[in-house]
């Protein structure tokens, strides 16, 4: 594949890479079966480029290896010419056929994502102390949660900005039913937890969501000091 070249701001930092040990965690989040619809949504957070989107049928490859191998050099790939790099978390229909799947793509809800971030509204990652309050929060929330009857978080993710809880549903219908739940134990958590540094973000309710893939660099604003760019990596609380 073509090396793709895109305009970043000069900062006199070394960039950031991709890490290709820790891409490899991802396939924790999207389990790969002989119908399985992975989809990489690659987007430039500067603009300089229209945002790209791939799809990976297990019927296209021998096995679910070279489906593996295929989305893990292209998202390295990517990630490394400047884009973010995405995933729609829950399992695609495998008879989808369009563009870039949409909340009736979904065949089930696999998972409820708990994504927790710095308050601030401002384009640029997170400083050193608004990363470790959104640990500090993910911990807090994942307690409440056990203690709710939720049992542990099934995959911890530092997203690169914030903290991902993510909770294994089983195969939850994907149904209006099922949205209106998520949205609210979502609406829950934000009135409970949100600080005045860190939020749980309340608009990840979608069925089609889409989430950093782990091993990839999370690219917003400014590469700076204060507020660098990280790899995203799967973690223990």
């Amino acid at each position: 594949m073509k090396t793709l070249n895109v305009s970043q701001p000069s900062t006199g930092l070394v960039d950031v890479q991709a890490d290709p040990a820790q891409i490899k965690n991802v396939w924790q989040l999207l389990p790969v079966n002989d119908t399985s619809v992975i989809e990489l949504r690659a987007i430039s957070p500067f603009g300089s480029r229209p945002p790209i989107t791939r799809h990976y049928r297990s019927e296209n490859y021998k096995s679910p290896d070279g489906l593996k191998a295929a989305f893990e050099r292209d998202a390295i790939e990517l990630n490394n010419s400047g884009f973010n790099i995405y995933t729609v978390m829950n399992p695609i229909r495998p008879e989808f056929s369009t563009k870039a799947a949409k909340d009736d793509d979904i065949l089930h809800r696999k998972w409820l994502l708990i994504d927790i971030d710095k308050a601030s509204a401002e384009k640029r990652p997170s400083r050193q102390e608004e990363l470790d309050a959104a640990r500090a929060l993910a911990v807090e929330v994942a307690n409440y949660l056990k203690v709710d009857g939720w049992g542990d978080p099934g995959l911890v993710v530092m997203s690169g900005n914030g903290y991902h809880l993510y909770y294994d549903l089983g195969q939850m219908p994907n149904t209006t039913e099922s949205a209106d739940l998520v949205k609210r134990v979502l609406a829950e958590l934000a009135r409970s937890f949100d600080t005045d540094t860190v939020k749980v973000d309340r608009v990840v309710h979608n069925a089609s969501r889409i989430t950093k893939v782990v091993g990839t660099v999370a690219r917003k604003g400014e590469n700076t000091p204060e507020t660098p760019y990280r790899v995203a990596r799967m973690e223990q609380l």
